[in-house]
């Protein structure tokens, strides 16, 4: 069996092969595959100047593989396991980043004045109207809705609905001070 080396100025392949009798032995793919794989993870992550670290879990994973003489493309199998370690590595970071935004948010204030706090009273007063909403009638709900959320005009909906246009705002009416009422009043 043989296996395609590339070059390592450019990591492209050459026509150069090397018949694998024995098995592979780390060293050797070290020697062979260090310097590609630093340029793999340095042309993928530019904010991390150092990525030996992903480099050396490229070949941990081969390792654990073992066989690796048994690979017809080991080229193309190394750097799928590269693939692989990055696409790992940047699920890390972002879970990591995110944990660490959230830290911040809890700790301090948004920009503006805006707090977890506000912001959690905010998504009650939200959930007090959509609570408040369901309790109208059906067609004075729809009404507002259409009016409020869709941005359709008063006189567009009553020629929708075949109502005159005092019907309809009497429903708004309704609907206003049902709203209102119960959104002074905390649960």
């Amino acid at each position: 069996m043989s296996v395609r080396i590339p070059e390592l100025d450019d990591g492209g392949a050459s026509d150069q092969e090397t018949p694998l009798t024995e098995p592979v032995r780390l060293d050797h793919l070290a020697g062979r595959y260090r310097g590609p794989l630093r340029r793999f993870f340095e042309r993928r992550l530019r904010a991390n100047p150092d990525p030996e670290d992903l480099v050396q879990e490229v070949f941990v994973r081969l390792i654990r593989y073992g066989k690796v003489e048994s690979i017809r493309h080991l080229d193309g199998f190394v750097f799928r396991v590269a693939a692989n370690v990055l696409r790992d590595h940047l699920r890390r970071w972002s879970i990591r980043a995110n944990e660490v935004l959230h830290e911040q948010l809890d700790e301090v204030e948004i920009e503006g004045g805006i707090t977890p706090e506000r912001i959690l009273l905010g998504e009650e007063a939200i959930e007090r109207l959509i609570a408040a909403l369901c309790e109208l009638p059906q067609m004075t709900k729809a009404i507002f809705c259409l009016y409020h959320f869709d941005g359709v005009s008063q006189v567009d909906i009553a020629y929708k609905l075949s109502m005159s246009l005092s019907t309809l705002e009497k429903h708004m009416r309704r609907a206003n001070v049902h709203l209102l009422r119960r959104l002074e009043t905390p649960t």
